[in-house]
């Protein structure tokens, strides 16, 4: 192998240009053939070093907004910022994905499956697949922690109680993962599947919406800045 195919690759599977340009749909010119890699195949080191950056650049957004939104807007506000709290919530969001992202890459047997399951059990998935934050959360603790406040708790203690409420719900997620594929195809067909995937794209279009149109921090900050007033004698 040489110096030039072990960093940067050779012929057509390694075109630089065709994996970073964007294709435009108005051009007449026949779209550019994909390469797909396997999953245990070697790729030049600058490919894996582009693409690597590429990833985490595109997956940082996502992972410390969820719990920035939650911290600044649902339990505390802009007018009662927490800046240690939003700090807080954002490193441990950045530290569980990375801890349960090398974990989900590793892909490990798990001791002792075979004899108590009957069948050899892994955890992870073995290719590259980021484990992190999700949006799905965002409007239930939004609503859950502004009801909660409304009802005279505390904003950390409405958080710690979505918080537990979270990881007594993983227990019953773990428990399904533990079955065997065709009976959980059984209790969820694709219709149930597919309508609550649906619903889900459907409850955050308002939002998508909303912000894409600009200025919903401005009219959040506005609102906190009313009622600041009126509370102001």
């Amino acid at each position: 192998m040489t110096f030039k195919s072990s960093w940067i690759g050779e012929g057509d599977r390694y075109n630089y240009g065709q994996l970073c340009v964007p294709t435009y749909p108005c051009k007449k010119e026949a779209p550019a053939k994909i390469n797909f890699y396997s999953k245990d195949e070697e790729i030049p080191y600058f490919l894996a070093l582009l693409m690597g950056l590429q990833h985490c650049f595109a997956m940082v957004g996502g992972l410390i907004t969820p719990p920035l939104v939650i911290f600044r807007f649902s339990v505390c506000s802009p007018i009662d910022p927490c800046p240690e709290l939003e700090t807080y919530a954002v490193s441990a969001a950045l530290i569980a994905s990375g801890i349960c992202s090398i974990l989900n890459i590793t892909k490990f047997k798990i001791p002792f499956a075979d004899k108590i399951f009957g069948r050899d059990m892994y955890y992870g998935s073995g290719i590259l697949s980021v484990m992190g934050t999700s949006f799905t959360f965002l409007p239930i603790f939004e609503i859950s922690i502004n009801q909660m406040k409304n009802s005279g708790w505390d904003g950390d203690a409405a958080y710690g109680a979505m918080l537990g409420t979270s990881m007594v719900c993983c227990l019953f997620e773990l428990a399904f993962s533990l079955l065997p594929i065709t009976y959980i195809k059984r209790l969820f067909p694709p219709q149930v599947t597919s309508i609550t995937v649906v619903l889900l794209g459907i409850s955050l279009c308002g939002t998508g919406m909303k912000y894409w149109g600009g200025g919903v921090v401005c009219a959040e900050m506005g609102k906190y800045q009313a009622m600041f007033l009126r509370m102001t004698p």
